[in-house]
């Protein structure tokens, strides 16, 4: 069985309040899971230290495409991203989607 996974990869801001900021974090991991997504907030430690990673792990392409046509769709993920983006508490580095090779 494969997987698909996305790497949403940011890094708070000097000053950021980190506890605004997981808080932010929790309310989307929420909606994520509501919609179908496994989903784990990860700190990195080597290499890029300070950035963090919410990953979105779903059991096939077709599922994410689901998931990501559901939470577009809500109301409250809109809502959110427009206060995400408002609070400015992070910045944005990279994202990475990735599906699992069977071996």
């Amino acid at each position: 069985m494969s997987a698909t996974v996305v790497q949403y990869v940011f890094k708070p801001n000097p000053g950021a309040n980190l506890q605004e900021l997981l808080a932010l974090i929790k309310e989307a991991a929420e909606m994520w899971r509501k919609h179908g997504a496994d989903v784990s907030l990860w700190n990195v430690q080597v290499g890029e230290v300070g950035n963090m990673t919410f990953v979105v792990r779903c059991e096939s392409a077709s599922q994410l495409g689901s998931t990501l046509d559901a939470l577009n769709g809500d109301p409250n993920f809109v809502a959110w991203r427009a206060r995400n983006l408002q609070a400015g508490l992070a910045s944005w580095v990279r994202s990475n989607q990735a599906y699992e090779i069977a071996i």
